[in-house]
């Protein structure tokens, strides 16, 4: 009897990729059917998920009673929010309070929630601007004190980023990147639409852990990131160093490089734990390979305008 598989934000970039990766998968499209939960399910996007057996199913993160309804049934979850629709991180945490709640009602096996670390603890407080990580780690906190079955999926630092930092020059012979980092600095990427489904699907398989899986396609760093921009254009990439005290962005966009650039990211550890969650993929079978940023530039057609 095949299984049941709930993905919130289903046409989204997190869920879509979800979506993808079980349906496409040789042996989790046979044990799993997929039902997607999106707040308008006559549109186009919706409708193309229908086409491809997914049952699509309406929900209000905001209301529990529409969630009961959504995920009854149900043998996992996957739950993401997004921070940007208020820029709020009362908002966003009480999202995750309700569908940890509605989980909780519904006895779901297996709640697989899209976190992020926790900057201000991790930090002891120097970074204490990061409020959508820190929105989610809340969220997570409260999973875990209520005694839901979880596992946490952290994606990293998204691909899809970086492109509009990469500048033409005036002549148009050559790109410049200017960003807060060293030349060497480690930044874990992912490209979410490739990659991001197969860490759930990974967690998916081995069932409620309460472990982290860092999902990362891979470290790359600004000199990384000129290179594969000059592998795609054939044209010379600059990479210069904005030092710290000059950085004119909001607190936000701040303190995220900062935890980049000083904490890995993930904080202490972060190598090791994407190594494990890589391996963790592999072991799934179907995947063997994970996105390259010279890869995703090429997707996007990056420098074909």
């Amino acid at each position: 009897m095949t299984k049941l598989i709930t993905v919130f934000g289903a046409t989204g970039n997190q869920g879509g990729s979800v979506v993808r990766a079980v349906l496409e998968h040789p042996v989790l499209s046979k044990e799993w059917r997929v039902r997607g939960i999106t707040r308008n399910k006559s549109r186009p996007d919706a409708m193309r998920l229908v086409g491809r057996g997914v049952e699509m199913v309406e929900a209000d993160l905001n209301s529990k009673d529409s969630i009961l309804n959504a995920i009854q049934g149900s043998d996992a979850v996957f739950g993401v929010t997004n921070y940007w629709e208020k820029a709020s991180l009362d908002h966003e945490v009480q999202q995750g309070h309700t569908l940890t709640s509605a989980c909780l009602a519904a006895s779901i096996p297996h709640l697989i929630w899209s976190s992020l670390p926790h900057v201000s603890k991790i930090t002891h407080g120097k970074l204490h601007n990061l409020h959508h990580f820190d929105s989610k780690a809340l969220v997570e906190e409260y999973i875990v004190s209520v005694g839901q079955p979880a596992t946490f999926v952290m994606p990293a630092y998204f691909m899809s980023n970086i492109p509009g930092g990469i500048k033409k020059t005036e002549n148009s012979e050559e790109y410049t990147l200017s960003w807060m980092f060293k030349p060497d600095t480690q930044i874990p990427m992912l490209d979410v639409p490739r990659d991001f489904g197969k860490f759930v699907a990974s967690a998916l398989i081995v069932g409620p852990s309460s472990q982290h899986v860092l999902a990362s396609s891979g470290w790359f760093t600004p000199t990384d990131v000129c290179a594969a921009v000059e592998g795609v254009t054939g044209k010379k990439c600059v990479f210069s160093e904005i030092p710290v005290n000059e950085f004119g962005g909001s607190k936000e966009l701040f303190d995220n490089l900062m935890m980049i650039r000083e904490y890995e990211y993930y904080g202490p550890g972060a190598k090791d734990g994407v190594e494990r969650s890589q391996s963790g993929v592999k072991e799934v079978g179907g995947w063997e390979e994970f996105g390259t940023f010279e890869g995703y530039l090429r997707g996007v057609g990056f420098g074909e305008l």
